[in-house]
């Protein structure tokens, strides 16, 4: 009997097959390399190693998850990789990819002292390597141009394939007619031999370094016409359409959010585009610089603008005329003097003049927002204030973090949640951040939990205070000419 073992004890004259004649006796192992197919990728050991059929092998089982330590056992290897080993810990370097799925063909080789074997690479199949890595435009079923998946396994013509999912996402950006920041020929059938660089999840994340095309006598390519230079870019996309775009055919630096209700580019003349469905939001701590060699032009529903400082506001045309046009009654308010000065003719023209008498309005100001989630801008007449991190203000918070298996094996692990305060870290260098949904008092500050020794460890561990707030158990006034974060005073102007 030759193959597989069917864990079946049976008479036998002479020593079978599978095991070697030797002083010990052993198992008979492979030697050399082989063509295989996956049949299993789960592994118990979480050292993602896979179980592989010998192509031509014969089998006496039906393939299935409860057969798979009868079939081979191979070990995936890193294109590079190491580790640092120290006295309490190692730390680990490399690259790390999904196993090929069940039923992919792979070459993996045997050394005959051993009966693990070692994945070599992946065999793609032939005629489907057009999708990956930047999942690549086709034609699809219902007759547009879109990301699409791999031809069907019964394709006839070789040309049409099924839309992709990140097309829904592409036309909800707006993209899915735009070749420059939507629609992409980074596939591994564009030209032979294929001028780019990439990886491709299985869940559709991709990492595209595209050389661009190319219509050469090096080169073969589907399109004799085709412009050589096109598609020539960086892209880090998600499966759900986010990206980062450095584009070097056109010059530009792209980058959007999963819907298309934010999105920024830097175009090639130097134009910064930005454009925000909802807000956009600044905050610096120091100095606010805004220079423009050209027109400044500001257009809103309303215009508030409030000054802290003691210096005040200071405007000056220093070539023109100074313009203010209100379509309803204009008020001007001072707590102490007031003056005017005009060197030339001063003309006041109304229908009524009252001079000290009766008593003119007062000036309306803008009126002071509290920021609730902020730890150190308290007040602002912005409806929000971003703040040096972890910051309040984030809505997108998550609690769990899955953990990862331990090194025992069979051994078993609870993800890590880390809204619980006593299972979370002090930020190195950070403030802690209040639990969601609450802010420390206006008259609190968090304290750091002391300094960040070698090793990156703190001398001492955070205190959970009784309300809930991660710092000091005991309340500590603040200063309110001083940062609490930086220590210092505000800058006054």
């Amino acid at each position: 009997m030759r193959g597989k073992y069917t864990g079946l004890d049976t008479e036998s004259i002479g020593v079978p097959d599978r095991y070697v004649r030797g002083k010990h006796g052993a198992l008979n192992t492979l030697m050399g390399v082989f063509l295989g197919k996956v049949v299993s990728v789960k592994d118990d050991t979480y050292q993602n190693q896979i179980y592989v059929e010998i192509i031509g092998q014969e089998t006496l089982s039906n393939k299935g998850e409860e057969d798979k330590k009868i079939y081979h056992k191979v070990r995936r290897l890193m294109s590079f990789g190491g580790a640092f080993h120290h006295p309490d810990a190692s730390n680990d370097y490399g690259m790390m990819a999904p196993p090929p799925e069940e039923g992919s063909e792979v070459l993996v080789a045997f050394t005959g002292m051993e009966q693990e074997g070692y994945l070599l690479g992946v065999l793609s199949d032939l005629g489907r390597n057009a999708q990956i890595p930047g999942l690549s435009s086709g034609i699809t079923r219902e007759g547009t141009i879109a990301p699409a998946f791999e031809l069907d396994v019964k394709s006839t013509d070789g040309i049409v394939r099924t839309r992709h999912d990140q097309s829904e996402k592409l036309a909800e950006q707006g993209l899915l007619l735009d070749p420059v920041r939507g629609l992409t020929s980074s596939g591994g059938r564009r030209e032979s031999p294929i001028n780019l660089f990439g990886v491709q999840t299985p869940g559709g994340h991709s990492l595209v370094l595209d050389d661009g095309t190319r219509n050469d006598d090096k080169h073969l390519v589907p399109d004799k016409a085709r412009i050589p230079g096109k598609n020539d870019l960086v892209r880090l996309r998600t499966r759900q359409g986010a990206q980062v775009l450095m584009h070097d055919s056109t010059g530009i630096v792209y980058i959007i959010n999963q819907d298309g209700s934010a999105w920024i580019q830097m175009s090639k003349n130097g134009d910064i585009d930005v454009y925000s469905e909802n807000k956009i939001s600044m905050h610096c701590e120091n100095d606010f610089n805004l220079h423009v060699g050209g027109d400044f032009n500001l257009d809103a529903e309303n215009i508030n603008i409030n000054s802290r400082g003691s210096a005040g506001i200071h405007m000056r045309a220093v070539d023109g005329e100074v313009n203010i046009l209100s379509a309803k009654d204009m008020n001007l308010t001072s707590d102490r003097n007031g003056n005017i000065l005009v060197k030339g003719h001063l003309k006041v023209t109304a229908k009524l003049i009252d001079l000290n008498g009766p008593k003119a309005e007062r000036a309306y100001f803008p009126k002071l927002r509290n920021q609730t989630q902020n730890l150190t801008v308290k007040q602002s007449m912005s409806s929000r204030v971003p703040e040096h991190e972890p910051w309040g203000g984030h809505v997108e918070q998550e609690c769990i973090v899955a953990s990862q298996a331990p090194g025992k094996l069979g051994a078993t692990s609870k993800d890590h949640n880390v809204c619980d305060t006593k299972m979370s870290a002090q930020p190195l260098g950070q403030l802690q951040a209040a639990p969601q949904g609450q802010a420390l008092a206006v008259n609190t500050t968090p304290r750091s939990t002391g300094p960040t020794t070698r090793g990156g460890r703190r001398g001492s561990s955070p205190e959970v205070t009784p309300n809930g707030n991660v710092g000091p158990s005991s309340s500590q006034p603040t200063d309110p000419n001083i940062n609490p974060r930086t220590q210092k005073p505000w800058r006054q102007s």
